[in-house]
């Protein structure tokens, strides 16, 4: 890691994907010193990366006393989640008009992959595998407000379902879903898209709700 701006933006990335993966799980002490140590850079960047995800509330930094991994916040991961349901509806419905083939052709390749998993052994890569599936949406919008609100909204979801391990119930019910959204896309179908976006988000929030929110 050397020029300044893809070292602060690497060095980024690179916490986050830890928080999100639970290499730093909720509550864990974040070290400037270490990590720069690790990467053998200044700790300039570490500090700049700590301040963005201190901001998304992925850390608290606490003055005097330390930085640390937030702890799962459910009443936010519900609001995320009911915010979601709508933004990545609408995600959909502008994808179906600008995704690529070779997009299109990995949303459906995604469905079909999700049909040979294998129910709680699995479960990491359902979470996995649902998350490429909406960020390729996401990013295929050609909205950039839209894009940055709905990868915030996933990074609270996905550390959620990874620290519960959530375990799909109905994988067949699952992959058929997802299926059925990018045929929409790549049908051109606008309304389709936002329609099947919509259904799966509901019916998948809903279960969850019963399940963890009561």
């Amino acid at each position: 890691m050397t020029d300044g701006m893809n070292t602060n933006e690497k060095i980024y990335q690179l916490i986050r994907e830890r928080i999100l993966n639970l290499e730093y799980p909720p509550g864990d002490i974040i070290e400037e010193k270490k990590i720069a140590q690790e990467f053998n850079i200044s700790r300039t960047p570490v500090r700049e990366a700590l301040l963005r995800l201190s901001n998304q509330s992925m850390i608290n930094m606490i003055p005097r006393i330390g930085t640390y991994v937030t702890q799962i916040d459910i009443k936010e991961v519900k609001n995320a989640y009911q915010v979601k349901k709508k933004l990545e509806a609408y995600a959909a419905e502008l994808t179906a008009e600008y995704a690529s083939e070779r997009e299109i052709n990995r949303l459906l390749e995604i469905a079909a992959e999700m049909d040979s998993y294998l129910g709680s052994s699995d479960y990491l890569k359902y979470i996995q595998s649902d998350y490429e599936f909406f960020k390729i949406i996401r990013e295929t919008c050609r909205n950039d407000l839209l894009t940055e609100m709905l990868e915030d909204l996933n990074h609270i979801i996905v550390r959620f379902l990874r620290y519960i391990q959530y375990v799909c119930e109905n994988p067949k019910w699952h992959s058929q879903s997802l299926a059925g959204i990018a045929n929409a896309i790549k049908n051109r179908d606008a309304e389709t898209a936002y329609k099947e976006t919509e259904y799966f988000d509901s019916v998948y929030v809903k279960k969850l709700f019963n399940t963890y929110f009561g």
